[in-house]
């Protein structure tokens, strides 16, 4: 075995020998890559693949990722397996004192962010059992539009395989918002009183007015026992998503039999409406005895959408909501991950969120308004609705037009009727009681679409068009969904309106220098002159930089400063060396999915 190093001239010497370590040379040069010469990877390299692992990048892609940077995979220096080996070691770093890497994730997080919150439930014998954690904007959006939530607990990939539970809510732009997450162990009673009771108390105390789950029993008990004043809804997928396989064939759609079933799901306003074409199905297709639809039916009032009726829910009848930002959270954190990386990683999924939430806003204030009907109420409502609330807004319009009027009380009592009446199904409301006070300017319809979403429905908007009323009322105006939404909030989160120091990105230098370094190599790598003089200039300013390097301030990118020596960098310019790796690099992967003994069960 022959070990070949490389001379301050950029010349070649022996630096080993050993007689007895020899074989013959290799027939392929794939199989060269094999050997344990080619297991070394460079630090540099290493820092890009923690980078993309960081980013939950699959294995071979960040082989191939690698490859592009060597101009093409079969010039990698090293082989997969040497990858691997790496990649299991990075995972072992990461779960190495858990715990206490996930708490200084939330110190570093508390400098950065004033209002995180943070808490966790452990038992008699010191074991956590649940860990829960907020940043201030999340605190602050649940001020503006924690009235209705949803929460859901099916996610479950990390390393510990501890449900995962996430509540979002819905801003002003109809976009779901992440309000907090909660890392559990069980899903018993006992531990979802202190998720709901501790989240309330996280978001300054005010429970929220509806909140959608799935139909876990222990939940349906914690909920009616910490947070009695709140309406608790079943999730309607959760619901119905067993439909096709309870009915077979009669859920085909040959049958007519789903198109029918979703119409009446999706568009009941009424309760009398929702039971009569209910009946009338059942009966259509002979179904009154099958044992699914009479289940789901005996439960009605847990999840249609009719027996929400005054009660605010943000027009959500699912946690598919949830589901969403639980598909998305797929996307940041690579499977099998440990608790502080998970934690890590969740701010990804929050910093992607506000992103969509920013792009709403500047398309709010700069964004093009187009007007359908010429109305001034329409126009009055382009001012003060963002811009998806008041497309909603215009449906309603638009379906205002199908009715006319009839006056019962003079200018206070009206009934609303649809002009096809005779066309629409028999079980369908074609006539709506629509109530106006005049001293609060206030309109009631029997419909309750305001109360349940906050929106006029159309036949109060119809209503208002009769009477020559040319702006939306005050009262009729839910601040939730305008424009101004995030005006006058309170003084401990006006750090989250402006553009405060303590949430603005610290290091200017980190993007400069990589630009820059990026254009050196694309340049230097052109001919032999060019590298020679890049790598001229790198090594002089090396030993320079080792000395100014040493003084650090807070506004770096890297986290832990390294320092290579001069010797290294030409060692690593050096064609692969042939020699043994050492017992450390030849190891494999270890199975890490044991639960430490800080997770286990008592």
């Amino acid at each position: 075995m022959i070990r070949l190093h490389r001379t301050d001239d950029h010349g070649w010497y022996i630096h080993e020998f050993r007689k007895d370590h020899n074989h013959g040379l290799a027939i392929k040069r794939g199989e060269k890559l094999q050997w344990p010469s080619h297991r070394n990877i460079d630090p540099h390299t290493k820092d890009l693949l923690r980078n993309l692992r960081d980013n939950n990048v699959g294995l071979t892609k960040v082989f191939s990722v690698i490859g592009s940077f060597f101009g093409s995979m079969e010039n990698i220096p090293f082989n997969k397996r040497s990858l691997r080996t790496l990649c299991a070691s990075i995972s072992r770093d990461h779960s190495e004192d858990d715990v206490k890497k996930t708490y200084d994730a939330f110190s570093e997080m508390k400098l950065k962010d004033p209002n995180f919150r943070d808490s966790c439930l452990v038992d008699s014998e010191g074991t956590i059992r649940a860990l829960m954690w907020t940043n201030g904007k999340s605190r602050m959006q649940y001020n503006l539009f924690g009235d209705a939530i949803t929460f859901d607990t099916t996610y479950r990939t990390n390393q510990y395989d501890m449900p995962f539970g996430l509540f979002v809510g819905v801003n002003n732009h109809f976009q779901s918002i992440i309000l907090g997450g909660v890392l559990l162990t069980n899903e018993k009673t006992e531990t979802f009183e202190w998720v709901f009771k501790e989240f309330v108390s996280l978001m300054g105390g005010k429970p929220p007015v509806t909140i959608l789950t799935d139909q876990c029993r222990a939940m349906e008990i914690a909920i009616a026992a910490v947070l009695p004043e709140t309406t608790h809804r079943w999730c309607k997928w959760h619901v119905l998503r067993k439909a096709k396989e309870c009915m077979g064939s009669v859920y085909s759609k040959a049958s007519g039999f789903r198109d029918e079933f979703h119409k009446i799901l999706e568009y009941m306003i009424t309760v009398e409406e929702f039971e009569a074409a209910w009946s009338s199905l059942v009966a259509k297709y002979g179904l009154e005895e099958h044992p699914f639809l009479t289940q789901i039916f005996e439960v009605r009032e847990k999840w249609a959408k009719p027996y929400f009726a005054g009660k605010f829910c943000a027009r959500m009848t699912s946690t598919q909501r949830s589901e969403s930002a639980n598909h998305m959270l797929k996307g940041f954190v690579p499977p099998g991950s440990s608790m502080n990386m998970f934690v890590r990683h969740y701010n990804k999924l929050q910093f992607d969120r506000d992103e969509e939430e920013n792009y709403q806003e500047m398309r709010s204030r700069l964004g093009g308004i187009v007007l359908n009907s010429g109305l001034p109420i329409e126009m009055h409502a382009s001012k003060i609705y963002t811009p998806n609330m008041f497309g909603l807004f215009k449906v309603h319009l638009f379906q205002s037009g199908s009715y006319i009027v009839q006056e019962v009380i003079d200018g206070q009592r009206f009934f609303v009727k649809h002009v096809f009446a005779e066309k629409r199904e028999k079980w369908s409301r074609t006539e709506y009681e629509v109530i106006f006070d005049p001293q609060r300017e206030t309109f009631k319809c029997e419909c309750v679409m305001y109360e349940h979403m906050g929106m006029l429905c159309s036949h109060a908007l119809r209503v208002m068009i009769s009477l020559g009323i040319t702006e939306i009322p005050a009262s009729h105006i839910m601040r939730r969904w305008t424009r101004d939404a995030y005006r006058d909030m309170p003084a401990h989160l006006m750090i989250y309106q402006n553009d405060s120091p303590a949430m603005k990105s610290t290091s200017f230098r980190h993007s400069a220098l990589y630009r820059t370094a990026i254009e050196i190599v694309q340049m230097a790598d052109t001919n032999p002159e060019s590298y020679e003089v890049a790598m001229s200039h790198f090594l002089d300013a090396m030993p320079i930089l080792s000395e100014t390097s040493k003084i650090k301030d807070e506004t770096s990118c890297i986290r832990q400063a390294k320092t290579i020596p001069r010797r290294q960098i030409r060692e690593q310019q050096s064609m692969p060396r042939h020699g043994c790796s050492s017992q450390k690099e030849r190891d494999g992967a270890t199975n890490h999915s044991k639960k430490p003994a800080w997770l286990r069960e008592g």
